[in-house]
């Protein structure tokens, strides 16, 4: 124990240099540091921008730093931020994992880092995100419901994650019990999930001798750009084509025809996926796998009202 007049002297002598502590010196002395690593796919998609700020809202409030890295998509990318991270001897990492291929992050987590997934299932570990496969039948049965038959897909093909996966397998299969299928040439795919792969969407369904009467797009992104060329090329929304998003972004309701989506409680998953990880470094909460699902809503806006 140091002595109380020592231990002030220390300090007031350490504020008078302008000392620093040396967190990575710490790391290695204590083998991990006060510091969360998060990768997730996109910093620019105001999807995650909420999740992220929760995370860093709870983070502060319990005395950890976090430090945020983006995969761009890319699985290999997204290895090397857990790889690094791990070096870095980081309390825990969160991700939104690129694809459903998730094996680093097990080995991460045998390593002694604890893992927690964010807006993705993981089959053998911690995760918090959305019921995405009600929020897939919530869409399908809203379509159902407004009277539509001819229902296409927009989709992308890029890695496919658990989230996307699935919305689009609880969607399809709402539409069989009801008697309703896609064909092929209904379900278009583009590179990315960005508004211009949704304006490319559009042209792609434009160019069909027959077309649905209802599109449900991969994000809300996509569905805005779909919006926007369907309006551009003279077809009417939802007249002619209703549109239905997903994840419910700032923007969607300034969609220019305000855009019918179901909302994902963003926030929400990033706090939880916090403080699961935070109480995993800790030592804290119950053995096992914990994983939570939250409810999502339909959002119901003039693009199919």
């Amino acid at each position: 124990m140091v002595a109380k007049t020592t231990r002030e002297r220390i300090l007031a002598a350490a504020a008078e240099l302008g000392y620093v502590p040396n967190l990575l010196a710490r790391g290695l002395v204590y083998n991990r540091t006060s510091t969360v690593g998060v990768v997730i796919v996109e910093l620019a998609n105001p999807f995650f921008a909420p999740m992220v700020s929760a995370v860093e809202t709870i983070a502060a409030k319990r005395g950890f730093l976090v430090i945020v890295g983006e995969s761009g998509r890319d699985e290999q990318r997204e290895r090397q931020y857990v790889e690094r991270f791990q070096q870095l001897r980081v309390g825990g990492i969160l991700v939104a994992p690129a694809t459903k291929r998730v094996d680093h992050l097990a080995a991460a987590q045998a390593g002694g880092t604890p893992v927690v997934v964010m807006s993705r299932r993981w089959e053998d570990g911690d995760y918090v995100t959305a019921d995405n496969a009600a929020g897939g039948r919530m869409a399908a049965r809203h379509l159902l419901s407004r009277g539509h038959r001819r229902i296409g897909l927009v989709t992308h093909d890029g890695p496919v994650d658990t989230s996307f996966q699935d919305r689009f397998r609880a969607f399809r299969r709402a539409l069989a019990s009801a008697g309703v299928s896609v064909p092929a040439h209904w379900d278009i795919r583009t590179k990315a999930t960005w508004i211009e792969d949704g304006m490319a969407a559009a042209d792609a369904t434009l160019a069909l001798a027959d077309r649905p009467t209802a599109i449900f797009a991969m994000t809300d992104r996509m569905a805005m750009g779909l919006i926007q060329r369907l309006l551009a090329r003279g077809v009417r929304v939802p007249e002619d084509i209703a549109v239905v998003g997903y994840d419910d972004i700032p923007f969607a309701e300034c969609s220019q025809v305000p855009l019918t989506t179901v909302k994902i409680p963003v926030p929400q998953v990033g706090e939880q996926a916090a403080e699961l990880l935070l109480d995993r470094m800790e030592g804290k909460g119950p053995r096992g796998p914990q994983q939570v699902l939250l409810p999502p809503e339909l959002v119901i806006r003039a693009s199919s009202p």
